[in-house]
């Protein structure tokens, strides 16, 4: 393996221009900004700087925003350079972490940073994959955090869909970092994408002639009896894949439900087979790979499964066992799934192009109600059509729905209309004890206002001082006492209200309504008495009048941008944020005297749900905990049950960490006015007899709850667990007892097998 000489041609594919730009810089040991259309080539950049230190005997992390991806790309690269040249860090998993080229979520890399710095200190690159989620209102502010505090001699390559706004954010990291970052855009795609809507009757179709049918529909029902009127018959996937299925395949078919997910797959078996004798075998082959990989596979949805990709079909959502998921991928990238049912997430990273995407819907649940697509979300998952050197087009085809269409809901599917990105930062537990812990206040005050965040809200703050030094200039031009109480035409206008009020006082009876008349008048004559009114001319007066309106609306609109310069502050939110939660902090006996006690220290360690960890923690739960009870414990911290989930009902002792969760409930409500502790116990008993030796799908047999959902609330108390472990390490027999509660639930179909 040798690094090319020049940069015409990497790994035998001929360079594009943005990707030869890309390198050049790279060569120059600078940091780099990449946005380009998804599908075009922005991971050879990654795969070139990767190489490219290996050889110069340098180190380089890769971070990427889903495990899924992280684990995808270890296996990449240690196929490129060699396993012992690679390692994985993903918190629930830990594999040769001393090796030059890491591999690791962008959550990891900011946890390394804050806590062990002198781990990174000789990495000469980081690439942050899918930088664009900066905008995650969940998990931004990660990304914006490991941006501020890389070391001043570490360079970074930032892989990021198209946005408008890249190089705002470019300088934003120069401002931030203080060295350049370069930007490379490409905005054509390698194969052109082509975009239609699809309706059984219309057929492969376009938003304007939808409109004109779904006006046409709503006409003719207008005009019938309700009791008369009868919806149009449902277009639905099968209609879809039957039109398209001799021209268009293969296809990602996105769907945002799970089961819905499922039905379509399954519905569509029953009509088609899209695999031929010799293609059967080969899938036959190619699951038999997959299989010996992991344990037996016991899943209820095996069998159906199975019987569907031998006909071409598959479904892929996070519901499914980490084994099942590897079949349908590896089968889809061997080209024998034409038909491939997903969700949102198969779209985020994953490397698997196919010639059509496919949408059943143009809006989907946020969780808290159905929205439209953002442009972005659409070509996160449109783009994925058309596979370079293979297809010349690529398509994108949208379900209808005329019995509820809404051509407001549909995305403009206009590239050049991609959403900017906008910062989502916000200060954690973690974040604040480790500033105090590691920088002195005016430190502190500096930092919080170098984030994403700030830096826009700057920006829109001094557009905003510009136009009001205009209004200011503008109101230079009137009477200095112009609608004041100096004014004498005010002061006639309030010598007329006071002999109003006091009229109306004669008249009224009522003793009340005296008072406050008198009150009225009261006020009046005091500011009468006040003012100093200015000697004008009559002249003077009459344009007075005449100007009075045009004055106060440039008064009020003084007054409207004065507010929103006061409300853009750069730092004024999040230093009140920062207080805030250091005052609570205080409260709790993790800050005395602007150092981390015992408890503060063992918090800065803990990444989410981290004072509940803490807590229990220094209640001595953990110690007195039996290693299933713990588990059960672990696994129920910040674990966030999908919709309708059933609790499963246990006697575990929970009940002094409950207490924990009331008491943190009631102090962040104090001293923040909300609160983010999450604790549900769904899974615990599911958790207690896994750590028992129970065998997976006997427990899955008693239960409602979606396999892949299990899996991945056990891997989130493994990560939680490995983080405790870390913070205890100088405690041999409660990290030798973490150790064991981590190797009993790591597992069999719970483990990841890489």
């Amino acid at each position: 393996m040798t690094i090319p000489q020049t940069h015409e041609v990497y790994r035998g594919l001929t360079l594009d221009p943005f990707q030869r730009e890309a390198l050049g810089h790279i060569d120059q040991n600078r940091s780099v900004l990449v946005s380009a259309p998804t599908g075009v080539g922005k991971t050879l950049v990654a795969d070139y700087v990767i190489e490219s230190m290996y050889l110069q005997g340098g180190r380089v992390i890769y971070t990427a925003p889903i495990k899924a991806l992280s684990n995808q790309k270890f296996k990449e690269f240690k196929n490129h350079i060699g396993e012992d040249a690679v390692g994985i860090l993903t918190g629930d998993v830990v594999v040769n972490r001393e090796a030059p080229v890491l591999i690791m979520t962008t959550e990891i890399f900011r946890n390394l940073l804050q806590q062990e710095p002198e781990r990174v200190a000789d990495v000469r690159y980081v690439i942050f994959d899918e930088i664009h989620y900066i905008d995650d209102p969940q998990r931004g502010a990660v990304w914006e955090e490991s941006l501020i505090f890389m070391p001043a001699g570490m360079r970074f390559l930032g892989l990021s869909a198209t946005i408008p706004n890249v190089n705002q954010l470019a300088e934003w990291i120069t401002a931030v970092q203080g060295i350049q970052v370069e930007v490379v855009t490409h905005f054509e795609r390698i194969v052109p994408l082509k975009h239609h809507l699809y309706e059984r009757s219309l057929g492969i179709t376009n938003l304007k002639r939808v409109r004109r049918k779904a006006q046409s529909h709503q006409d003719r029902l207008a005009s019938m009896p309700p009791w008369e009127r009868e919806k149009i018959k449902a277009t639905d996937h099968v209609d879809l894949i039957m039109d398209i299925k001799d021209d268009y395949l293969p296809c990602l078919f996105f769907t945002f439900s799970r089961r819905k997910c499922e039905a379509n797959a399954l519905q569509l078996g029953d009509v088609v087979d899209f695999l031929s004798p010799e293609q059967k075998e080969q899938a036959e082959a190619i699951i038999a790979a997959v299989e010996e990989r992991y344990p037996k596979i016991t899943s209820d949805r095996w069998h159906g499964l199975y019987r569907l990709l031998l006909k071409g079909i598959g479904y892929h959502h996070a519901g499914m066992l980490p084994a099942l998921k590897d079949v349908v991928e590896e089968l889809f990238t061997h080209r024998l799934v034409p038909v491939l049912y997903c969700t949102e997430t198969f779209a985020v990273g994953l490397n698997f192009p196919c010639k059509t995407v496919c949408f059943d819907a143009s809006t989907k649940w946020d969780g808290t109600s159905f929205r439209p697509l953002t442009n972005r979300e659409y070509f996160q998952m449109a783009g994925r059509a058309g596979r370079r050197g293979i297809d010349e087009v690529g398509y994108a085809f949208t379900l209808v729905n005329l019995n509820y269409f809404d051509a407001d809901e549909f995305p403009t599917m206009d590239e050049t209309d991609i959403e900017p990105l906008q910062s989502q930062f916000a200060l954690t537990y973690n974040s604040v004890l480790n500033l105090v812990n590691n920088y002195h206040e005016d430190d502190i005050i500096r930092i919080l206002g170098q984030n994403f965040a700030a830096y826009q809200a700057s920006e829109q703050r001094r557009r905003v001082i510009h136009e009001l030094e205009k209004v200011e200039q503008a109101l230079q031009q009137y009477c200095p006492h112009m609608d004041s109480d100096n004014c004498p035409i005010v002061l006639d206008r309030l010598r007329k209200k006071r002999k109003q009020l006091k009229a109306k006082g004669r008249k009224k009876a009522n003793s009340r309504t005296r008072r406050r008349l008198r009150t009225q008048v009261a006020e009046i004559e005091e500011r009468l008495h006040q003012a100093q009114p200015y000697q004008c001319t009559k002249e003077e007066r009459q344009r007075c009048r005449g100007d009075i309106k045009h004055f106060r609306k440039l008064e009020s609109r003084r007054q409207r941008l004065s507010e929103r310069s006061e409300e853009l502050d750069p730092q004024k939110r999040f230093v009140q944020e920062y207080q805030d939660k250091k005052g609570l902090l205080e409260a709790l006996g993790y800050i005395e005297g602007d150092q981390l006690t015992t408890a503060g220290v063992f918090a800065s360690q803990i990444h989410g749900q981290e004072l509940l960890v803490t807590e229990i923690f220094m209640e001595g739960l953990i110690h007195e905990y039996s290693i299933p009870e713990l588990n059960a414990v672990m696994v129920a911290i910040g674990y966030e049950p999908r919709k309708n989930e059933i609790r499963l009902k246990h006697r575990l002792p929970l009940g002094p960490v409950k207490r924990c969760v009331m008491q943190l409930r009631a102090m962040e409500e104090k001293f923040l006015g909300y609160s983010q502790v999450e604790f549900n116990d769904h899974l615990s008993l599911l958790v207690y007899r896994w750590t028992e030796g129970e065998a997976f799908s006997q427990l899955m047999d008693e239960v409602s709850i979606d396999e892949g959902d299990v899996v991945y609330g056990v891997r989130r108390g493994i990560d939680l667990l490995r983080q405790v472990r870390n913070a205890v390490r100088e405690d041999p027999v409660l990290s030798a007892k973490l150790k064991d509660a981590i190797g009993r639930m790591d597992r069999d179909q719970v483990s990841i097998w890489l």
